[in-house]
């Protein structure tokens, strides 16, 4: 059916029933993907439960665009104006591969709708041109070259035909990531196969490769050293100046050893998160708020196996200086992220903040059993870390601040270790020998457990 002169939209059944998947495993885990299939179909067949929310082709733009966004610009957050379309889909993409994984006959029946999100935002163009009859793929000329991204800044940008002083801009950089993930993913469950040997696999995974190379080089920043040898101005704090000029920024401060020149000046790196970078300026702010978590969070979610890619330990140690004081009053549905950041350099400490989350709280793309399994594959999580939480029958309701309050009595005992504080009560073992652990009414061992975990009361 058309829905206009300039696109055409997509039509299918969904499935009666689940299928039988392929990958061995638990009931949960099969009514886990059985539950996907079912939602994920139904969303790229354009039925959301409430009447249908359906997807058009843009003759005119060559693209992907959602029904309701071509009447309202700024529906689905100006979709139809080509915002964030690489964010979105993203998501679809990774979703899509997971499920094609598990089941091949996802892909046989709903490959080519997911194959026309893959080509909005990872068309390869030429590279499926026939070096002996000189043509083309005839997805060439439906679709544009990675629409998002900008060959020479190394990095995609969000921002769709909606005009801006400073042109075009991106806020989520690890979005993008997550993008150029899923494609990558999606890419090999379709054309892979078992050793993932296909141009399109080797494309996606130079998009993949390139938007780390650039999230890293312009949005994770890195305070030159300071006379004591450590990264930071000298009195700890962070600097005001938030918003700079991208073209006169100084490229001075950088490592001697590094090729890369260092894009701002060394105020600004203080941050060391860029929230949002335009084609002539560059903030530490959002669009929706000015906090420091706020520019690092999005640019952290997802939280998928890429993540551990994007960010290594010794960035997140220098992200601490910035954030220790704000991990614990964030908003409830950003804890999760900020626990998941936690973890990659303090996994046994994240496992026990993360006992007192809910999901329902949680940011509608994580959970709690989620933020569970990202810390327990961390480097260095120890199982005898793992603790129990006592929260009362109608948990599911609480809301995050009375989780908080019921966290003393409740969230973590430590019991005594003889052999580590041998008979003293007050060794440096102790509960009680540390004032944060005291003032969480914890007794017995606390620096270390009996486990030989230190508690983040410790000091």
């Amino acid at each position: 059916s058309s829905s206009s002169s300039s696109s055409s939209t997509f039509s299918a059944s969904v499935p009666s029933s689940a299928s039988t998947y392929s990958t061995a495993g638990s009931s949960t885990a099969r009514r886990g993907y059985a539950l996907l299939e079912k939602y994920l179909t139904m969303w790229l067949m354009g039925d959301d439960g409430n009447g249908g929310k359906h997807l058009a082709y843009d003759a005119q733009l060559g693209g992907i665009l959602s029904e309701e966004g071509m009447t309202n610009l700024n529906a689905d957050f100006g979709n139809a104006r080509y915002n964030d379309h690489h964010f979105h889909y993203g998501y679809v993409l990774y979703a899509a591969a997971t499920l094609g994984r598990a089941n091949p006959n996802f892909i046989v029946q709903y490959g080519p709708f997911v194959d026309a999100l893959f080509y909005d935002i990872a068309h390869a163009g030429g590279i499926s041109k026939n070096p002996d009859t000189n043509s083309h793929d005839k997805n060439d000329i439906f679709f544009p070259l990675a629409r998002h991204k900008s060959w020479f800044d190394g990095h995609s940008f969000a921002s769709g035909l909606f005009p801006f002083a400073d042109g075009k801009s991106q806020e989520s950089s690890s979005e993008a990531v997550n993008c150029y993930y899923g494609a990558y993913l999606w890419s090999r469950v379709r054309w892979g196969g078992n050793n993932g040997d296909h141009k399109m696999v080797d494309y996606t995974r130079l998009l993949l490769a390139m938007e780390i190379t650039g999230a890293k080089t312009y949005w994770h920043m890195t305070p030159p050293p300071r006379s004591d040898g450590n990264g930071g101005n000298s009195n700890g704090s962070i600097k005001s100046n938030n918003t700079i000029s991208a073209v006169s920024s100084s490229t001075s401060g950088g490592s001697a050893t590094s090729l890369v020149p260092v894009p701002f000046n060394p105020a600004f790196r203080e941050n060391y998160m860029v929230g949002n970078l335009g084609m002539s300026d560059v903030t530490c702010t959002t669009w929706f708020g000015t906090d420091n978590i706020y520019v690092h969070l999005i640019n952290f979610m997802p939280v998928t196996a890429i993540t551990a890619e994007l960010f290594d330990e010794n960035y997140v140690k220098g992200e601490q200086s910035v954030l220790s004081n704000q991990y614990k009053s964030v908003e409830s549905a950003w804890r999760g992220y900020s626990i998941c950041n936690e973890a990659i350099i303090h996994p046994n400490n994240a496992w026990i903040d993360a006992q007192t989350l809910i999901s329902n709280q949680l940011d509608p793309g994580l959970s709690k059993s989620q933020v569970l399994f990202w810390i327990s594959t961390r480097p260095g999580f120890s199982p005898g870390a793992t603790v129990e939480v006592s929260l009362d029958s109608n948990s599911d309701q609480q809301t995050n601040d009375d989780a908080q309050n019921t966290k003393k009595s409740n969230a973590v005992t430590a019991t005594t270790n003889p052999a580590t504080n041998n008979g003293n009560e007050h060794s440096l073992a102790s509960c009680s020998s540390h004032e944060k652990c005291v003032e969480e009414d914890l007794i017995g061992s606390c620096c270390p457990t009996n486990q030989g975990v230190f508690l983040r009361c410790c000091t």
